[in-house]
């Protein structure tokens, strides 16, 4: 078989959920003696990068894209490069890199601007992407002051991808700041917008962030139709993370509905799925006690319950400081309390204080001295 052929079959099978399969076949091309063409290696090298990121090997997929977009061959303002810049700044996102993923972002979106380029596509879609960063980040200001800029801009071009791309994610900042009605709406449009799109990754996570608004509006049974067609799409087209993030989700809607058996089953088929991969991806493993500790609490197994929880915490001790782990810290204090044990919950509770800047001081001393006057 030629090196054209195996990176052909190494795409397939990475388009067909054999992630593995294709990293060990791109690797063999990048090796090979007499080297590949010019262009079958390079597209090796960005089929090996792709590889990585769906296995959850950030780090390694961070140091491939960087690689990629340093290469002569990546011309700025392309939709090649643009694309490579997206994946490039959701690495460092889903890695917990908020900092160099928005300021990867701004850099890019400011030399842009500056370079006054025909927007595309593409670029549309790494602004999108930094207003999820800012999302992800806490930094909603700057996130809806980015969507009122993209928008029209998208409006202005024409396409309901580039308009899709920005609506996702003006819903994710609506669902942050509690506005659900709007979040829904602009959930359904994005969905709708971006259903011709080429890009079963994205009609899957479409699906399961429409799904998320429908669970924090108290709607599971409609998040449950939505969430077991988007596994079925993100299972062999997203990366491990956002595989079980759909997962998790199921399992909450699963509880939300009265159905635990069904929820541990959905559970434990994501901590089975990280479990292929090795010990990474602590935030996911953390999401996925919680749930199992949820789905055994409503089953009234509380003793594997209250377990879970204990592990949880483990684990996000494992998972670093950033805001996605404050939320989940401040999600195990909720059950702990519903629990009506104090100590585990104010623990939990205070952990995500600390992550998010606000660690225990020194008692204050109520008899203050006076200032002289």
């Amino acid at each position: 078989m030629t090196l054209r052929l195996e990176t052909a079959f190494a795409e397939l099978a990475l388009r067909n959920g054999g992630d593995a399969e294709a990293l060990a076949v791109f690797g063999r091309v990048l090796a090979a003696d007499p080297p590949a063409d010019r262009h079958t290696a390079r597209r090796a090298r960005r089929g090996r990068a792709w590889a990585l990121e769906k296995l959850g090997r950030l780090e390694e997929a961070i140091e491939a894209y960087r690689a990629l977009l340093a290469e002569p061959d990546t011309e700025f303002g392309t939709a090649d490069w643009a694309l490579l810049a997206v994946a490039l700044c959701r690495c460092y996102r889903d890695v917990g890199d908020q900092a160099m993923s928005v300021d990867f972002g701004e850099r890019a979106m400011a030399e842009l601007h500056e370079r006054r380029l025909p927007p595309l596509d593409e670029h549309l879609q790494l602004g999108s992407t930094l207003m999820g960063c800012y999302v992800t980040r806490g930094d909603l200001t700057s996130a809806k002051l980015l969507a009122e800029r993209l928008l029209p801009l998208a409006r202005s071009t024409g396409s309901r991808v580039a308009l899709g791309a920005v609506e996702w994610n003006a819903s994710l900042i609506a669902r942050e700041q509690g506005r659900l009605d709007e979040a829904l709406e602009l959930a359904e449009r994005a969905l709708a917008l971006m259903a011709e799109a080429d890009n079963a990754r994205h009609q899957g996570m479409l699906r399961c962030n429409l799904a998320l608004v429908l669970i924090a509006r108290g709607e599971p049974a409609r998040a449950l139709n939505l969430l077991v067609a988007a596994y079925r799409i993100v299972r062999e087209n997203a990366t491990i993370g956002e595989v079980v993030f759909c997962v998790t989700l199921l399992a909450e809607a699963l509880v939300q509905l009265g159905d635990p058996a069904e929820a541990l089953a959905w559970a434990r088929r994501g901590v089975g799925l990280l479990d292929e991969i090795g010990d990474q991806l602590w935030r996911e493993r953390a999401a996925l006690a919680l749930a199992l500790g949820r789905a055994y609490l409503v089953a009234g197994e509380d003793a594997l319950g209250e377990a879970e929880l204990h592990r949880c915490g483990q684990l996000l001790v494992q998972a670093g400081g950033h805001r996605e782990i404050a939320l989940l810290w401040r999600r195990l204090g909720d059950c702990w309390a519903e629990r009506r044990q104090p100590g585990p919950a104010m623990s939990a509770y205070q952990s995500a204080l600390t992550i998010l800047g606000m660690p225990a001081g020194p008692a204050i001393v109520q008899n203050r001295r006076r200032a002289l006057s």
